[in-house]
């Protein structure tokens, strides 16, 4: 199986169960943002880092899709 595929399968898989499996290794949604001196710069809502994780493995799937048909036409 192409690496593309995988790698596609496993971020539509995280993009899924970000929050249970974040729930289970114990990180909160702080991890999304960057933080300096206890003020926050810059964050990310959960949601949307689920949404930006789903579009880069279906981008992945499908050049992974590609490339094997590629390889099965020669």
């Amino acid at each position: 199986m192409n690496s593309n595929i995988i790698w596609g399968i496993v971020l539509l898989a995280l993009s899924f169960f970000l929050k249970p499996l974040l729930a289970i290794v114990g990180l909160n949604e702080r991890l999304f943002g960057l933080y300096w001196q206890g003020e926050t710069m810059f964050s990310l809502s959960p949601f949307l880092v689920r949404i930006i994780l789903a579009v880069i493995g279906i981008i992945l799937l499908i050049i992974g899709g590609i490339q094997v048909s590629k390889q099965k036409n020669k």
